[in-house]
């Protein structure tokens, strides 16, 4: 576990902390590949009790997909920020500053992994999100 996070937005308006990060994955599906710009999303998951948001708030936007989790991005820069996940926040990896002393374990959602994207490390790979176990 990761402790005392912090982190924000490309123009520096929407600063976050997170108290305690769980795990760090790279997710393959549709909706963090589009999210995150790449072939997937490297994300850190904390308890959404842990992460407070510093500030901001006026920039704070979310888009609230229908029957799946809220996406929040900065309107000044367009940083994709989080994903609220009910009980965890699922940060993306890149908005979190310096070094957050964690590293990805799992590749999660792989069944929906880019067609060009070739898996080539030996973390385990699971089909579905989350993992069981």
């Amino acid at each position: 576990m990761a402790e005392g996070l912090q982190g924000g937005c490309l123009c520096g308006g929407v600063q976050f902390e997170i108290a305690q990060a769980a795990m760090m994955a790279h997710c393959h599906c549709q909706r963090c590949r589009q999210w995150g710009g790449g072939s997937y999303a490297t994300v850190v998951a904390a308890p959404s009790e842990g992460f407070k948001l510093v500030s901001g708030q006026e920039l704070l936007k979310t888009y609230a997909e229908e029957g799946f989790a809220k996406r929040s991005f900065c309107s000044r820069c367009g940083s994709s920020l989080y994903c609220d996940g009910g009980d965890s926040k699922y940060v993306l990896a890149g908005a979190i500053k310096g070094d957050p002393s964690l590293r990805p374990g799992v590749h999660v959602n792989v069944s929906f992994k880019a067609p060009w994207h070739e898996i080539r490390d030996e973390l385990p790979q699971f089909p579905e999100f989350p993992p069981e176990g």
